[in-house]
């Protein structure tokens, strides 16, 4: 079958593309951030397959099925022992537990199973906050300090509590800034103080 002329037409080369940026940047797998899978992937093996040498998934369906059948079979059962028939289903699966025990073949251990073990390691690893105050909020702070020590209500009536914050919301605040040690560190600093030596006062439980 004869093409369009203009088909033809559009079947030209492009000299201006770069041939090889172009196969480099489809052969390319992207930038792995992750350090522990960067370290153990293979360059040459798909994706599919690095993920099973390293214990991993891709697909949660895959990992852990979830059996679509099983509340069918729930619901026959107890319809068949409501109307008072056994079904053989009962009778045979003491048998066939022991079957599938004998014939249960063990999972082969994955190759790169370390990666799955450091990944957990760095996922249940505590990290510091890097939460900080802004400069106004650290001079508010530390005025609060200098002229209440830890008396959070005498706090709500200054004048330079703007935005009418409560005393919890103070404490919570002046709890959070005192946590931090690099704003404990500048505010003993500044005051020429070796350590804080501040206690609160008893007020209401929250």
């Amino acid at each position: 079958m004869t093409k369009v002329r203009k088909q033809r037409i559009k079947k030209t080369y492009n000299y201006s593309a770069n041939r090889k940026r172009m196969n480099k940047k489809q052969q390319n797998v992207g930038n792995i951030k992750c350090p522990e899978v960067k370290d153990a992937w293979e360059k040459n093996a798909p994706v599919s397959k690095n993920f099973k040498n390293m214990g991993l998934s891709s697909d949660p369906n895959e990992a852990i099925p979830f059996r679509k059948t099983q509340r069918q079979r729930v619901e026959v059962m107890k319809k068949s022992l409501q109307d008072g028939i056994i079904p053989p289903a009962v009778l045979t699966n003491a048998v066939d537990l022991e079957q599938k025990k004998k014939t249960k073949k063990k999972k082969k251990k994955p190759k790169k199973g370390f990666v799955v073990n450091k990944l957990e390691e760095n996922a249940n690893a505590l990290r510091e906050s890097g939460f900080r105050f802004s400069k106004g909020q650290a001079s508010l702070i530390s005025h609060y300090l200098d002229k209440y020590k830890l008396n959070y209500k005498a706090m709500v009536n200054d004048r330079k509590n703007y935005e009418q914050e409560t005393w919890k919301q103070l404490r919570r605040k002046i709890r959070k800034f005192l946590s931090i040690q690099d704003h404990v560190d500048e505010y003993l600093k500044t005051r020429g103080f070796e350590t804080l030596n501040i206690e609160e006062e008893d007020t209401d439980s929250d």
